[in-house]
């Protein structure tokens, strides 16, 4: 039988992660957990009944959860993930990428985290409406760095509450949101000036319009930018992108398929010396051809 404080924290913190290389968790002993854990990574695993629950009632000072494409019954438990934000009132960082079973009311429990979290990722939690992700950004947007909606149900309402709640954001990922407006992203990015990594993989509404706002908006903050899979942009906007965004070390272009060879092998490297483009490389049998 366990008995709390034999193994040390780093000892148990090795023990979990082996346990977790295994697809199905098993069930902790009580006291596995204690107030010297700052940290829990759980991603990708299938969690036994009652851990959550757990974590909130041993670790009160908990900062970082790592849910990232977990499953089971305890993510479908309401009442389990109650008690961990009603537990970990000091969570500063959850990552729940991926974890489609995810709902409105869990989304719900962590509007009581609004004053400590400061990152939230809910990229592929499809079944969160707009309505509920609108409402958790009012009530715990105004302290976060970076939140991650990659996938999710991103409409014009929730942008606007980005706009208004989200003022001290750094991060911003809206991957594969497609149901906000031309307009409501280009308020957006007139009013995203802190933010220094922004990801837009695969929206189809972006189009030059918008790249000149975030060249013109944002380019001087801009560390890194995801425009892979926008295929509405040409040289000449990337040109001025490029000269505006100075700062920048990451680029991604792959399956920009309006972009010339001779800008991405040639101009862009000049231009970018110190970024790495991720990008489109030319098929060999079509060098072949040329």
């Amino acid at each position: 039988m366990y008995k709390p404080g034999i193994l040390s924290v780093s000892l148990r913190t090795k023990l979990l992660a082996y346990l977790c290389e295994s697809p199905i968790l098993v069930p902790l002993p009580e006291a596995f957990f204690d107030e010297d854990w700052t940290e829990v990574n759980l991603g990708g695993c299938v969690i036994p009944n009652g851990i959550l629950a757990q974590i909130g009632r041993e670790i009160q000072t908990l900062e970082t959860l790592d849910l990232k494409q977990c499953s089971g019954h305890e993510l479908l438990d309401h009442k389990s993930f109650a008690a961990l934000c009603d537990g970990c009132r000091q969570l500063r960082k959850i990552d729940l990428v991926g974890v489609m079973t995810f709902s409105d009311v869990h989304l719900g429990y962590m509007h009581k985290l609004g004053s400590s979290l400061r990152t939230v990722r809910l990229g592929g939690c499809i079944c969160l409406s707009p309505a509920a992700i609108a409402l958790f950004i009012q009530r715990a947007g105004l302290n976060l760095y970076e939140l991650d909606l990659s996938g999710c149900q991103v409409n014009d309402d929730v942008i606007k509450a980005i706009i208004m709640h989200c003022k001290n954001l750094h991060v911003l990922s809206l991957s594969y949101c497609d149901d906000a407006s031309h307009w409501a992203l280009a308020l957006l990015i007139r009013r995203l000036k802190k933010v220094v990594h922004f990801r837009l993989t695969r929206v189809t509404v972006v189009s030059k319009a918008l790249i000149l706002l975030i060249a013109s908006h944002m380019g001087s903050n801009l560390i890194s930018l995801d425009l892979a899979g926008c295929k509405d942009i040409h040289d000449d906007e990337l040109v001025y992108l490029a000269q505006c965004c100075t700062n920048l070390k990451s680029l991604k272009l792959k399956y920009c398929k309006n972009l010339t060879m001779e800008l991405l092998d040639t101009h862009l490297p000049e231009m970018l010396p110190d970024c790495m483009v991720d990008r489109d490389r030319p098929r060999f049998d079509q060098d072949n051809r040329d």
